[in-house]
């Protein structure tokens, strides 16, 4: 399964560990491609899905949402593992209330599993 739009990503089924190596840019024309990545993992198999990031050149607050929203959709055990985290992606994931453990498994911190992150602030009042 190699998905891939206008020369921005690729999206890479792996064997083993079972999962999915992304290169290139993750943005507005390429997260669709994977969002139906990320789904076919989630269905095909019952273990953790490895993430690779290696190749990753940039992610966008959407894409890196989707990443959140899959982790978050995952029933324990399963996790979502990302390989290969930039610290940029590190940092993000820290402002968006997720973390890497030890494993490398995304997991929301303090045991909020919001996948939307914190709560926008208040709109003020009128």
């Amino acid at each position: 399964m190699t998905d891939r739009t206008d020369d921005a990503a690729d999206v890479l089924p792996m064997v083993h560990p079972f999962g999915l190596r992304v290169r290139g840019d993750i943005d507005r024309a390429s997260r669709p491609v994977l969002a139906r990545s990320l789904a076919w993992a989630v269905r095909i198999s019952k273990a953790d899905i490895h993430l690779d990031l290696s190749e990753l050149t940039f992610i966008d607050a959407a894409g890196l949402q989707l990443v959140v929203r899959t982790a978050a959709g995952l029933r324990p055990p399963r996790a979502l593992v990302l390989v290969n985290a930039s610290a940029t992606v590190r940092d993000l994931l820290t402002l968006l209330s997720w973390q890497l453990d030890p494993e490398q498994r995304l997991r929301p911190e303090g045991g909020a599993a919001d996948p939307q992150g914190p709560d926008p602030a208040p709109a003020p009042p009128r």
